[in-house]
Order: C-alpha cells, then sequence, then structure tokens
C-alpha cells in the first residue's frame, strides 16, 4: 500500500493543509514528497503524521485483513440470501474501504455489492460499482472474475434480460475453478443458468443443471435451495407431460418447505400443482390448489396476482363467468397498488377487458398494450395460452377471419423458438 497516498486521503478528508499536518513534525514540502510516494519515510514519522490527521498507522496495516476476513463472511452470507445479515456487513465495508484499499479487495467489494443490491432489491448506486469493476477488469483475479460473471449475470436475469443474463452465466461457468471456489457456488450458478435456460426453451438442458445443482445441494444438505431446485424440475417435467414426475418434485418441494416453515416457496408449490392440474384438464383440482396458493401470499404482491390470474384463466376455460368477474371486482382497487408495466399487472386488465369491454376497446389494448408486453418479455406459453382465449372469444362472435389470425399466432408460438438478444 502506497502510505503517501493514504496520508494524503485522510488529510484532505479531514480538510487540515499541509502545514497543519506537518507542523512540528516534518517540513509542509518534505510531506508534500512523503504524500506523492517521492522519499522513504521513517515509521516513526509516519505514524506521528498519521496521529495528526486521526488515523491510527498500525490500524491501517491491519484493515486490510480485517476487510479480508469480512468478505469472506459476507460471501457465505450472499450465498445463503441472508438479507438482513448482508446488509449490515455492507454497511461495516462501507467504512473500511478507501480509495487505497488493495485493488483486488476493492474489486471484490463492489463484485459483492451487485449481489447485495439483488437480495435487498436496492440498486440506486449499482452503477457506481458497476462501473469501477468495468474500470478494472483487467486486473481481476480468476475468482473475482467468477463473481462477477455470476452476480451480473443474476442482476440481467433480475432485470429481465435474458439474453445478457445467459451470456455471463456462461463466462461464469467458463471460470469456475473447484481450486479456488465451493461446489456450493457451482451448484448456485448451475441453478441459475437453469432457470435462464429455461426461458430460452432449452428445457433439456435446463433440467439437467438444475439436477446438477440438486445434487450438490443434498450432498450439502441445503434445503431451501433443495426446494428451489425441486420446483423448477417440477415444472421440466410438467412441460414435457410427464406430471407423474413433477408432482413427485413438486411433493418434495412441499415437504421441504413445510419443514423450515418457508410459506413463500409454499404458495410457489401449490401454484405448480395448480398449473399441473390444468395440463390435464383437471379444473376442480386447479382452482383448489391456486386458492391454496393464495392463501400463502400477500394481496398486494405479484406473487398473489400470479395466482389469482392463473384462477381467472381456469374460471374463464370452465365458463364461470359469474366468479370471474367477482374476482375481478373484489381486486380492482388492490391492483392499483401493482407496477402497472409488469406483465401480471396486463394479464389482469387483459381479463377485465375481455368481459367488460366492448370489442373495439379490447382490440386495442390487445393490439397496443397487452402482446407486446408478452413478446418483449419472451412470455411465449402465454402468448400462446392467450391467442386461443381470443380465437375463441372472436370465434363466439362470428368473427373468424379475427379468430383463424389468433389460432394461427397460437400456433406459431406453440413452437416458438426465443432468439437470443
Amino acid at each position: 500500500m502506497e502510505m503517501g497516498k493514504v496520508l494524503k486521503y485522510y488529510r484532505l478528508k479531514r480538510g487540515l493543509s499541509q502545514e497543519e499536518v506537518a507542523k512540528s513534525i516534518v517540513s509542509p514540502s518534505y510531506l508534500s514528497r512523503i504524500e506523492n510516494n517521492k522519499t522513504t519515510v521513517e515509521k516513526e514519522t509516519l505514524l506521528l503524521l498519521f496521529q495528526r490527521v486521526g488515523v491510527e498507522y498500525d490500524k491501517i496495516q491491519s484493515d486490510e485483513e480485517k476487510i479480508k476476513n469480512i468478505l469472506h463472511l459476507w460471501e457465505k452470507n450472499l450465498l445463503d440470501n441472508k438479507k438482513e445479515e448482508c446488509k449490515q456487513i455492507d454497511l461495516k465495508l462501507h467504512d473500511l474501504i478507501h480509495p487505497f484499499t488493495n485493488l483486488q479487495l476493492q474489486s471484490e467489494y463492489h463484485i459483492k455489492k451487485v449481489r447485495t443490491a439483488i437480495i435487498l432489491d436496492e440498486y440506486d448506486h449499482l452503477d457506481n460499482s458497476i462501473k469501477f469493476i468495468n474500470d478494472c477488469y483487467e486486473t481481476l483475479s480468476p475468482r473475482n472474475r467468477f463473481f462477477y460473471f455470476k452476480h451480473l449475470g443474476e442482476y440481467y436475469w433480475v432485470m429481465k434480460r435474458p439474453g445478457k443474463a445467459k451470456e455471463y452465466f456462461e463466462k461464469g461457468l467458463a471460470e469456475y475453478s473447484s481450486i479456488h471456489l465451493s461446489e456450493l457456488e457451482q451448484a448456485d450458478l448451475y441453478f441459475l443458468y437453469a432457470l435462464v435456460l429455461y426461458v430460452f426453451q432449452k428445457e433439456t438442458l435446463s433440467f439437467s443443471y438444475a439436477q446438477s445443482a440438486l445434487t450438490i445441494y443434498q450432498n450439502n444438505y441445503k434445503s431451501r435451495q433443495c426446494l428451489k431446485v425441486h420446483i423448477h424440475i417440477g415444472i421440466c417435467f410438467s412441460n414435457r407431460g410427464d406430471v407423474h414426475s413433477a408432482f413427485t418434485n413438486f411433493a418434495k418441494a412441499r415437504t421441504l418447505a413445510k419443514e423450515i416453515n418457508d410459506h413463500e416457496h409454499l404458495g410457489v408449490v401449490y401454484y405448480n400443482f395448480a398449473k399441473t392440474y390444468l395440463l390435464k384438464q383437471e379444473l376442480s383440482l386447479s382452482i383448489k390448489y391456486i386458492k391454496e396458493a393464495m392463501k400463502y401470499k400477500e394481496q398486494t404482491t405479484l406473487s398473489y396476482f400470479s395466482s389469482l390470474v392463473l384462477l381467472l384463466f381456469v374460471y374463464k376455460k370452465n365458463n364461470n363467468t359469474r366468479e370471474c368477474l367477482k374476482e375481478l371486482n373484489y381486486h380492482l382497487k388492490i391492483v392499483e397498488q401493482l407496477p402497472q408495466e409488469d406483465v401480471v399487472t396486463k394479464e389482469f386488465w387483459f381479463f377485465y377487458l375481455l368481459l367488460n369491454a366492448n370489442e373495439k376497446e379490447l382490440e386495442i389494448y390487445v393490439k397496443k398494450e397487452f402482446l407486446p408486453t408478452l413478446k418483449k418479455y419472451r412470455k411465449n406459453k402465454e402468448v400462446e395460452m392467450y391467442s386461443r382465449l381470443l380465437a375463441e372469444y372472436y370465434e363466439k362472435k362470428g368473427r373468424y377471419k379475427k379468430a383463424i389470425s389468433f389460432y394461427k399466432l397460437a400456433l406459431n408460438y406453440a413452437t416458438f423458438l426465443v432468439i437470443d438478444e
């Protein structure tokens, strides 16, 4: 560490002049040379100068070891998604990191801030960290490059940019080394990559990575992670038409969720039971499990409305317009609290207009807002599903040309392949 620059940093931070710091210790011109690392200086002199700026010299020397230990602890908490612990560590490191901290440690700090931002759902200052990492990318160690690719990939995944997420996850996979990294980090990346592969309809490959992640998690007794992977594997089986294997994995996820008292994921499990029963055309069981899923979710969340939208779809499929309208009217005020640009919110308004608006209003909404949003976020199965609903809607009204166009759209998206960004 260039101690002269560190001394200058703290002098300026305290608002002190060179004359004030140098008084009775060294001349101001000699202090200038020390600060610009143009001379060697005795430790005793540095002790006095640092004391003058209110900093313990020995503390500066020991801070790097302290930072290393805290970063290591942060890494474990980030892997386990421990929200409060990650927040506290971030605050603690913020006071320890300064411009002259070892560059690798600064880089690691900013890389870990990316994952912390995702966990805390706070992105206000993330651009500064990403810029810092990009500026010193060439100096990153292989270990830090792995974390950079993994965390930035997850950031793009959360920001609904699966193409960029896939690109960075693949770079992370190439950087992984068991010499420098734990197998749990590998499993974490495998699972994230499995999720993005699923979006690109590479379900066989997605299943393979998820299964590899599950094996590692099981060997390390990570119940919460196993729970999430079982849900994903169940979804993969469901889409293959293997209902028995889907139910087996959902049942395992349900058991784990109950064991660790994870109500959030218990709701997700019941939601996927419902979707699989819908696939089997067992509508009454689908409705039962949707309602069960909704019990475990807050009404003002997108997750709750995902279940509600599925319920509306099943009611519509079952020609139960009365229950559909009842649910729509009950949730009219609540939906206003959701992000209006989100897909789930737009799905709610689609059903509302389908049952309440005239043809022209519905047509404008579908053409200008609804379908473009579904396509933008690669919701290909939803495009197919709602296109069939619209085809049936227009067919009942005798608008056969319009009905045929939506049947064709549904057919196209039934075999649609996602193109990478």
